[in-house]
């Protein structure tokens, strides 16, 4: 029998070996104390395990091959394109187009980077966030080697690249934040626990400059230094004070962003509860249950049986090696832990609590629009219990967590379900896998149906989208993608409840629309069918009264019918509050106040009602009478109620107008409202239910008008806040 006496001093250990018995000139009671360690010799670490790494490597690479194919989408274009058309220096002194957080390392400098090596190829991002991600991995078992033997890493490894979130940081190529900060992080840690923190201070502000996940780092290194090097608390604050560097220079970074954007596009909750949301919304995402739909049936089951069959072969190693940890190959520096020198479990177990607690923290304000990628730090401490856990994993218990892992991780990829609306109690995530995979998928189909529709739009256009699916993410910020798309630099798109003079001009205009299967023209733009007339009349349904006051310009300047525009333009003014221009307008389109003539024409309109039933002769003579007095109410009040069995459109707004005009006129709004959801127009409708509910309580009692809300919540998820 061999024996093996390990001497640790300072950072390295020597090997020896001897033979049986005690060494020469040492007697059994004078052998090393606790400094060395006397065990069996294991074998030289076995050069497969060089081949299962890679085996690891190349079943990951085939697991996530279709993560790495896919297209550029949402905040990727904004971000490209500030890369292309902005010197570095003004990007990075400016806020980016998201205007959220300030990331200047992983948005303006790594697409600066990238750009112009990638020229437009998406496959280059994606080729290095793998490389990130691969690279975290590496540094992963680096930390986790302290703590326990091969089988227990691997096991660590394995879960942390399996986590279904992974599949979002490495299809959106924008997730390089996270992937970086992951990177950064635990090279600073790494860097640390070697005593070279010069430099893992400055790879720490790359961290925090990547994204500000990374800033609780500080508290994960003070918890090394006490629980496993043991060091005192004066000289864990002199060792970790320069860290606060980056804390600095983000805080100060944000409050420059904040002031200069004036409101940023984060919701942001800093209360309690938000904070307990944040910390069990990090255990979903570390148990991989991000997506409720897995548990009610709703849902594919996706996997992938090369990647299992590659990563089941892993087994083999661990039957081969179970209880025999590896060791150092002949010549190379023992860089693993002796079990008997591993801290305890104790140990590790406080260290991987603190971990969570410190980096699940920072993720408390951001709860109400929770994603379970924003874990991706959080999850180290999660692995290293799961380490600690399968430490002496071996074949069966190897098979099983992979079993189990790829379960989880087939049933989120297919649970077609993500959240909408900002909630910190909302239990499904709002990027999920299924939601880039819709956002790609629609992005492929627009893009085509674009090309096919308009092959050759004038350089300048401005296209206006109009009931795109909600969340497809194909329409972002002024049109990034449909520039990339056209290759026309001058070309600008945005949402239709968008139009007006500051985003159309007097531009050429495309207005288009989803029918649910494929991208149609929304107006016919032949100037005799008053096409923005209908822009008009349709920004006013949605609240949009200056966008439809151009409309109601731009219609007039190219001949459309005078009266009409005129008229709207009129009630588009008062709604915006601008009563002389209003006035104008009116008395433009022949207008006059004229009290006798429109009580005729209310007596006329009453009597065909009454006793005729000739509602065509009503609609007349109340359209006579709003010549002679269109600030009255119950004109308008009528005329939208009668309006609304064949020319709804033009009876909701009359509606509106009467509501307008008389607020308290619950009879009038409960027909607006109904009207506006059969359209379609949900954000209308609710603005007006809430109204309704406050002036009329007993609104509950009207079944019609119960059986449009339940189509409105149906229709827009309100109720889950869930889109399916």
């Amino acid at each position: 029998m061999s024996l093996a006496f390990r001497g640790q001093s300072g950072g390295g250990r020597d090997s020896l070996r001897v033979s049986a018995g005690p060494p020469r000139g040492l007697s059994p009671k004078s052998r090393p104390g606790p400094l060395l360690e006397c065990r069996a010799v294991s074998p030289p670490r076995p050069r497969l395990l060089g081949l299962v790494l890679l085996l690891g490597t190349l079943a990951l690479t085939v697991f996530y091959a279709d993560a790495i194919r896919t297209r550029f989408l949402n905040d990727d274009y904004l971000l490209l394109e500030q890369a292309r058309v902005q010197d570095l220096g003004t990007s990075l002194t400016r806020p980016d187009p998201l205007s959220n957080f300030w990331r200047p390392l992983s948005r303006q400098l790594w697409f600066a980077a990238l750009g112009p090596i990638a020229g437009g190829n998406p496959l280059v991002f994606h080729v290095a966030n793998y490389v990130l991600f691969l690279t975290g991995l590496a540094l992963l078992a680096d930390l986790l080697l302290v703590f326990v033997p091969w089988p227990g890493v691997l096991a660590g490894l394995v879960t942390f690249a399996l986590l279904p979130f992974q599949r979002v940081n490495l299809t959106w190529v924008s997730c390089s934040q996270d992937l970086l900060a992951l990177v950064l992080t635990l090279g600073a840690f790494a860097l640390y626990r070697r005593r070279r923190d010069r430099l893992a201070v400055f790879l720490y502000l790359l961290a925090v400059l990547s994204k500000e996940s990374a800033l609780p780092l500080p508290v994960a290194l003070a918890a090394w230094s006490r629980l496993v090097e043991r060091e005192d608390w004066r000289r864990i604050v002199r060792r970790v004070a320069p860290f606060t560097t980056g804390v600095v220079v983000w805080l100060t970074a944000t409050v420059i962003l904040h002031r200069s954007v004036g409101r940023v596009n984060a919701p942001l909750d800093f209360s309690a509860g938000s904070f307990v949301a944040g910390y069990l919304h990090m255990l979903q995402s570390l148990l991989g249950l991000d997506n409720p739909a897995m548990f009610t049936g709703r849902y594919d089951l996706i996997y992938e049986p090369i990647a299992i069959a590659l990563l089941a072969l892993i087994a083999l190693w661990l039957h081969t090696t179970r209880g025999v940890p590896p060791a150092p190959a002949e010549g190379e520096p023992a860089t693993r832990t002796p079990e008997r020198h591993r801290p305890s479990t104790r140990v590790a177990i406080g260290f991987a609590a603190a971990w969570l607690l410190a980096f699940g923290f920072v993720t408390g304000p951001a709860a109400p629009s929770w994603s379970a990628y924003y874990y991706t730090l959080a999850a180290v401490g999660g692995v290293l219990l799961i380490s600690l856990l399968a430490r002496r994993i071996g074949a069966a218990g190897w098979l099983t967590l992979l079993l189990a892992l790829f379960a989880v991780h087939g049933v989120n990829r297919g649970a077609r379900t993500f959240a909408l609306e900002p909630d910190p109690w909302s239990w499904t995530s709002h990027l999920t896998p299924w939601y880039f995979d819709r956002a790609a998928a629609y992005a492929d189909t627009f893009s085509n149906q674009m090309l096919a529709l308009e092959p050759h739009p004038p350089a300048d256009t401005r296209f206006f989208f109009s009931m795109l699916p909600p969340n497809a993410g194909f329409q972002m910020g002024n049109g990034a993608l449909i520039r990339a798309l056209y290759r026309e630099p001058k070309i600008e798109s945005y949402f239709l409840s968008q139009f007006a003079d500051s985003t159309a001009g007097w531009h050429p205009t495309r207005f288009l629309y989803w029918d649910g299967q494929s991208i149609e023209p929304l107006y016919d733009m032949r100037p005799e069918r008053n096409p923005f007339f209908q822009v008009g009349t349709d920004l006013i349904l949605l609240g949009r009264p200056a966008g439809a006051v151009h409309a109601f310009h731009r219609g007039l300047e190219a001949g459309e019918t005078p009266f009409n525009h005129l008229y709207w333009l009129g009630w588009a003014e008062m709604f915006r509050g601008r009563r002389n221009e209003a006035e104008r307008a009116w008395l433009q389109a022949g207008m006059r106040e004229d009290s006798l003539a429109w009580y005729q024409q209310m007596r006329i309109a009453r009597q065909s009602l009454n006793d005729q039933g000739d509602t065509l002769e009503a609609r007349r003579a109340l359209a006579r009478a709003l010549l002679a007095g269109p600030g009255r109410p119950e004109t308008h009040a009528v005329l939208g109620e009668l309006l609304m069995a064949g020319y709804a459109k033009y009876g909701v707004l009359e509606l509106k107008v009467a509501c307008w005009l008389k607020p308290d006129d619950w009879y009038a709004r409960r027909l607006l409202a109904i009207g506006l959801i059969d359209h379609r127009l949900d954000d209308p409708a609710r603005r007006e239910l809430l109204v309704l509910k406050r002036i009329h309580p007993e609104w509950a009692a009207d079944t019609v008008l119960v059986a449009a809300v339940r189509d409105l919540e149906r229709r827009t998820g309100s109720v889950t806040g869930v889109a399916p």
